[in-house]
């Protein structure tokens, strides 16, 4: 059975911080899992203001190979206008 899951609305419901959550998250993946889909990484993305220095700075995700997965997994990178 595929295990598939894009939110974790826990951590809304009982109020997390951004660190706890990732926590829950990472737990909950290493937990519930299988195979290869336990090694996954995440991260904590936060919005951005104008006013941040890092503003039009850009998110490249990488798998474990440090190699760039790109918007159709394919390695290829595209930017936005």
């Amino acid at each position: 059975m595929a295990m598939t899951k894009e939110a974790w609305p826990e951590c809304i419901l009982q109020h997390m911080q951004a660190d706890v959550c990732k926590e829950f998250i990472d737990t909950e993946i290493a937990t519930l899992f299988t195979g290869s889909d336990r090694y996954i990484r995440s991260y904590i993305k936060q919005k951005r203001d104008e006013a941040d220095e890092w503003y039009n700075v850009l998110d490249i995700v990488m798998d474990d190979n440090n190699l760039v997965i790109g918007e159709d997994g394919d390695g290829v990178v595209h930017y936005a206008l």
